[in-house]
């Protein structure tokens, strides 16, 4: 995606670099200067399809123009839900914080773009490059991440990828819990639910395909404090 549009879609704010890269797309840090002070954000870009070939591949497996159209937009439509679930939840201490957002039809109508800004944190695999983690940061980050947990629950949500990747650190040493990419309303959960998430923190009914609560989300934590605590080994 070319950090131009980036710059359109938040007036004012200037791309600085690009510091992660998923399969929908990408992670920049951006920044403001105004009446001398100067503000920084990361911006979540995502690109659907990620490529004009995904729509031939689409189409060629037979889907027409329009049903390649509809099944993008489903597509677009769970990210929006992720978009929905962290304004939701934008006042959680930790939790990592959604400050604006934007979806874009592309000219052409055949995809879209969509950004999502929030808070620069620094992520937890970052934080623990060169550093002996004490048993107190350890307690630190899995009672925050508690806290975060605590509040998907009165909310009814399942975050289902607590994992490393997904634990940022602020620069106050706060822990909070982002990427809500996957999570699903508790509301919405049956018998059949899905095994998504990440298989070596994936609680057990998990894994099995059997019913689970938001208790896996704990267990998944306790993995992550686990590593934390081992010299990075499961």
């Amino acid at each position: 995606m070319d950090v131009q549009t980036i710059c359109e879609a938040f007036p004012g704010w200037e791309v600085e670099a690009e510091i992660g890269r998923g399969s929908y797309g990408s992670v920049y840090r951006v920044v403001k200067r105004e009446n001398n002070i100067v503000s920084y954000s990361a911006v979540k870009c995502i690109s659907v399809p990620p490529s004009v070939s995904e729509i031939d591949s689409l189409r060629a497996e037979g889907l027409s123009e329009e049903g390649t159209r509809s099944y993008l937009k489903t597509v677009v439509d769970r990210f929006v839900d992720e978009i929905r679930t962290m304004i939701s939840l934008k006042d959680a201490p930790n939790i990592v914080k959604a400050e604006d957002y934007k979806v874009e039809e592309w000219e052409n109508g055949s995809g879209w773009n969509i950004f999502i800004r929030m808070e620069l944190l620094t992520p937890l695999n970052v934080w623990m490059c060169d550093r002996e983690i004490t048993e107190e940061e350890a307690v630190r980050l899995g009672a925050d991440i508690c806290g975060a947990l605590e509040v998907c629950e009165k909310q009814g949500i399942i975050h289902r990828d607590v994992k490393p990747e997904n634990i940022f650190v602020n620069s106050l040493g706060t822990f909070k819990l982002g990427d809500f990419g996957i999570a699903r309303r508790m509301e919405s959960v049956t018998e059949s639910l899905t095994r998504i998430g990440t298989q070596n923190y994936m609680a057990p009914e998990v894994a099995l395909g059997r019913e689970y609560d938001g208790r896996a989300d704990l267990y998944s934590l306790g993995l992550a404090m686990y590593r934390m605590m081992n010299g990075g080994r499961l």
